[in-house]
This record gives structure tokens, sequence and C-alpha cells, in this order.
């Protein structure tokens, strides 16, 4: 009985988000903007607590919890100030810290999924091509592209960024050949993705094909599997590329991940395609 009360509290509480999202998150983002605890690396703010994507964890499926999941930390998503997220934050961190905005500049530059904050930045740095792409571009400044078709030559870019992009895609191995054939020799692509720790493989079913079997069974709407971190390192691989992975406790202080919102397990897949 009790299984069943909570149940119903936690749909009851989503029909009550879904209806009246733009005015509670009004609220919500203003009451998280008292205290000092938290600071989004972004934009400087500081303020009491990040805003929670769909309402945190406490509103996922309990299984999910249960793999392990490496990715965006729903429960320190958004800045309350600037919406930067998680996961852009994280960027921002390892960009800072290994000096990889110096391997912009003059450099080109491929996208997906560009997000605005880190966008902005690219382009203070002085690309000589910054080709932001989407396949569905919300603005005329992004490029409509396909990840597993994309329209430029081979060894064009020496960056490619597709920050949690791969769990989109149905065919995520044909992306992973795309973006390695048009980096040039030496080239990075940084392809942050979320994925299990307990699974070996891959998680998908083509059964799993409505928003809200996907958002039961893969966690967002329109995922389309779970990783397993087995398999995907070994499409990376597969696909041609060497790992210079950056490990986010050989960088950072222990108490920055909180402090910042991030997640401490999510490394950085810096991926770099090896020299002729």
């Amino acid at each position: 009985m009790v299984t069943t009360l909570i149940k119903r509290h936690k749909e009851f509480i989503k029909l009550v988000y879904v209806r009246y999202r733009k005015p509670i998150l009004a609220v919500y983002q203003t009451l998280h903007r008292f205290g000092k605890s938290r600071k989004c690396y972004v934009c400087g703010e500081t303020f009491g607590r990040f805003t929670r994507y769909k309402g945190g964890s406490a509103f996922f499926p309990e299984w999910i919890s249960m793999l392990q999941m490496v990715g965006s930390d729903v429960d320190n998503f958004g800045c309350p100030y600037c919406n930067s997220f998680d996961r852009e934050r994280h960027l921002f961190m390892y960009f800072d810290n290994l000096n990889l905005w110096l391997q912009i500049k003059n450099c080109n530059v491929l996208h997906f999924a560009p997000e605005a904050h880190l966008s902005k930045r690219i382009e203070r740095e002085g690309p000589a091509m910054y080709i932001k792409a989407d396949l569905f571009p919300a603005n005329e400044s992004i490029s409509k592209e396909d990840a597993t078709d994309i329209s430029f030559s081979d060894n064009t870019f020496d960056i490619v960024i597709a920050n949690h992009v791969l769990e989109h895609i149905p065919d995520y191995e044909k992306a992973l050949r795309e973006i390695w054939r048009v980096l040039k020799p030496g080239g990075t692509a940084i392809l942050q993705t979320p994925f299990s720790n307990v699974l070996k493989n891959n998680f998908e079913d083509a059964g799993i094909n409505t928003p809200t079997l996907r958002s039961y069974f893969y966690a967002q709407h329109d995922h389309v599997r779970v990783f397993g971190k087995v398999q995907l390192f070994r499409s990376m691989k597969k696909a041609g590329f060497i790992f210079r992975i950056a490990h986010h406790n050989d960088l950072f202080r222990s108490e920055e991940a909180y402090y910042y919102g991030v997640n401490a397990f999510e490394d950085l897949l810096r991926l770099v395609k090896p020299e002729k």
C-alpha cells in the first residue's frame, strides 16, 4: 500500500509540474539563488542550489540508478542565473584545466548540438572556421548536419565536439566513422555521452519506440539506448580513435564537483585521430 501511495504521489507531482512548468520554474530558480554554497563555473554567480532536471533523480526509474550511469548530474543540473547545465560547465572546467582553448585559435571546429555559452566562448577564441551543427537547427546560425553523413570533406576539422549527442543517434557507429573521417590527422574529438558502468553491452530494443518507453528504459524521451561502457569504448576504438581520456579526479579537488555542480565520475572522453 505504501508503494502504491508513493507512486500516486509522484504521478500527481509530475502532472502538476507538466501543467504549470513555467511559473514553477520561475519560482524554483528564484528560491535556488539564496545562499552561497554553490557556484556556476560559467557565469561566476554564487547561490544555494542548482536546479534539478525534471525533478531530479527521485523521479527517474529505480532501475536507472542501479545502472550506475556516468553522465549528467540531474540533481545539480542548471544554474539559476545563466541556465548553463552541468555537462556544459564541466567542459569549461576541462578546457580551462587542459588549456584546450589554445587548440581552437586559428583552427577548424565542428560543434554538434552547440551549447549557448560554450559556443560564445569558442567564437571568442578566434577559430579559422567554426561550424555549429545540428540535425534540427534551432536558428540560422546553426547548419543542418547529419552526424552519420557529414557534408564536409575528409580531414577538414582540427576539433569536433559532440557533447551528449551519440545517445540520440540510431547508427552511432556510423557517426563515429564520419567524425573520424572529417577530422584531420592528429585532430581531437570531444565525445561525452552517458554510459553505464554496470552494463557491458549496449541496451536497446526496437520495441522501445515511444517517448514514454524511452524515458523509462533509457532515462530520456529522445535517447535511443543506454550505452554499456565496454561496448561504447570498443566502438570508439573500432572507428580508429586513440584514447586520451582526462580523468576528473586527476585534475580537480574532491570538493569542486559539489561546488560547481558537475559529475565527478564523468571523465573527458578526448579521442584523437592518429597521425599518418
